[in-house]
């Protein structure tokens, strides 16, 4: 959660200031990361004023239940909806923002049916951040954990997806709809430490 966070924050840096009126989707929520940064951002930790609305989704609903309820009791203009990034409730061209904050990875199709329901949900110049990892290090410790319980007898599954270069994330969004040349895709590199 704290480096997913991080690069949240990168993320919203690499885009002009929200405009007012601006509907935006925090896609893959989780327990809503992307939406408080943005009214922080916003809003500098008061109350959001009624310019902007979120819709947040997410299939956890352990997640979505505790933004919902921080949601109610401040009064943000966040909606909280149980929808899968892949097939969502939501008309075509209705968001100005698509964020999706290391979710696109978790998605079918190696990330394509996410990607064409972010496109589908965008307005015509509207802009979308995909983000995912390129380097998972907490995969090391759980390949150990899976060879020392179970052995080389069993091969441990490889994820299906190589993300590490950017060229499945880019290729999935040109077959979605988006046009190669305005996509940007960069790298960052985030650390936390932990207490023991």
């Amino acid at each position: 959660g704290k480096v997913t966070a991080k690069f949240a924050a990168h993320n919203l840096t690499l885009i002009p200031a929200i405009k007012p009126g601006s509907t935006i989707h925090d896609n893959a929520c989780g327990a809503g990361t992307v939406t408080r940064l943005i009214l922080q951002q916003q809003h500098n930790g008061g109350a959001a004023p009624p310019d902007i609305k979120i819709h947040a989704t997410d299939i956890d609903p352990a997640f979505l239940d505790v933004l919902a309820s921080d949601a109610a009791r401040h009064g943000w203009p966040v909606e909280v909806s149980n929808q899968r990034s892949e097939r969502t409730r939501f008309a075509d061209a209705f968001f100005d923002y698509d964020i999706m904050n290391i979710g696109i990875i978790f998605t079918t199709a190696g990330g394509l049916d996410a990607a064409r329901e972010v496109y589908r949900t965008l307005k015509p110049g509207g802009l979308a951040v995909v983000n995912c990892w390129k380097a998972i290090a907490w995969m090391l410790p759980i390949v150990r954990v899976h060879r020392a319980f179970r052995g080389e007898a069993v091969p441990f599954p490889a994820p299906p997806v190589n993300w590490t270069d950017g060229k499945q994330l880019r290729k999935i969004l040109v077959e979605a709809g988006f046009e190669e040349g305005k996509i940007r895709i960069e790298d960052h590199e985030v650390s936390t430490v932990l207490e023991e």
